[in-house]
């Protein structure tokens, strides 16, 4: 029993390695190399986003996806040595050598979803605080907790939002968005889903807003700096206003969602955009754009836009809302 545990803790622990020009030897998980940097995951510092031109050489440990300029593919292991010859061994077992590392478009860790559990996620808190000479104090806090896991051919997205309106220590308003959905992978790109919200929201008089919807998506993407991915569900729509009653119908739901890592180094884009559609004149859309610059440890400050369009709205409300905040946000 003893040699059998002296066995398994002398298993060696693999990690990359990566070289600096000015020599600095670092080592942990690379998830992925652009253009202009590359991402380290290390167990003293967090994640380091490192500048491309500043990398010497690196040895990766695990399997990648990677693309060269010339436009060929390849999965299997990179190593690029100081002498600037870079080898990739291939999965099938081929050897691919390049003259140099610039040869190498990107890379990305290859976790296809049906091998491989993923957890991941951010929570973006943001405050606005208002202070009047009558002596009215107005204080909104708005806190959103995303998350995605995916396990086999399985993935689950949720959001939940939480908004409140506060004047003088008192809760005029609030605001709580639950979203969630379930996708099965038919194939690597193609996906079922099913997807339930629910929303309270006083700034609108509404009580409660559920929607259940069944629907196909495709996300053409897999690399974890560029993402998008769309659906088009059958949704029911169930929701009581304080003032008007209940309102109850079919429709049809188009879900966008689109990530951009790469546009500069640190900064990054996200879009989100849902159209619903219950007829002629009863079109929905909700939008909301972000960019995000990261910071070290995961934290990112944040500049958000939201714009949202009704095209039949309750009484006394306009067509059209748009909101831009700053927050701060940590993501894992």
């Amino acid at each position: 029993m003893f040699s059998s545990l002296l066995a398994l803790f002398s298993l060696p622990v693999f990690s990359d390695q990566v070289i600096t020009g000015s020599g600095d030897q670092l080592t942990g998980f690379i998830s992925y190399m652009d253009g202009s940097k590359l991402r380290l995951s290390t167990s003293h510092s967090g994640t380091i986003n490192l500048n491309r031109s500043h990398i010497q050489s690196l040895i990766l440990e695990r399997n990648v996806s990677i693309r060269l300029k010339n436009g060929k593919r390849y999965e299997g292991r990179l190593q690029s040595i100081t002498g600037g010859v870079t080898l990739i061994e291939t999965i099938d077992g081929e050897t691919v050598e390049l003259s140099t590392m610039d040869d190498v478009k990107y890379f990305y860790y290859l976790s296809p979803i049906n091998r491989e559990f993923h957890y991941s996620g951010s929570i973006l808190a943001e405050i606005d605080i208002e202070h009047s000479e009558s002596g009215k104090n107005s204080r909104e806090l708005e806190l959103t907790l995303e998350n995605s896991i995916t396990y086999e051919n399985l993935r689950n997205r949720s959001k939940f939002e939480y908004e409140r309106d506060s004047s003088n220590n008192v809760t005029t308003d609030r605001e709580i968005l639950f979203d969630t959905s379930i996708d099965y992978f038919v194939s690597p790109k193609i996906f079922l889903t099913s997807r339930f919200r629910y929303e309270e929201d006083l700034f609108e008089n509404l009580d409660r807003r559920r929607i259940f919807g069944l629907g196909i998506g495709h996300q053409p993407w897999l690399a974890p700096f560029r993402n998008m991915l769309y659906s088009m569900d059958l949704v029911f729509l169930d929701e009581h206003y304080q003032d008007e009653g209940q309102v109850q119908e079919f429709g049809l739901e188009l879900r966008f969602y689109y990530k951009e890592e790469t546009i500069i180094d640190g900064l990054y884009f996200f879009h989100e955009n849902n159209l619903l559609y219950f007829g002629k004149d009863d079109k929905r859309i909700e939008t909301i754009s972000t960019l995000e610059y990261g910071l070290p440890y995961n934290i990112g400050i944040n500049l958000n836009y939201e714009w949202d369009y009704n095209d039949a709205p309750e009484s006394g409300d306009s067509k059209t809302y748009s909101n831009l905040t700053f927050g701060v946000s940590y993501r894992w």
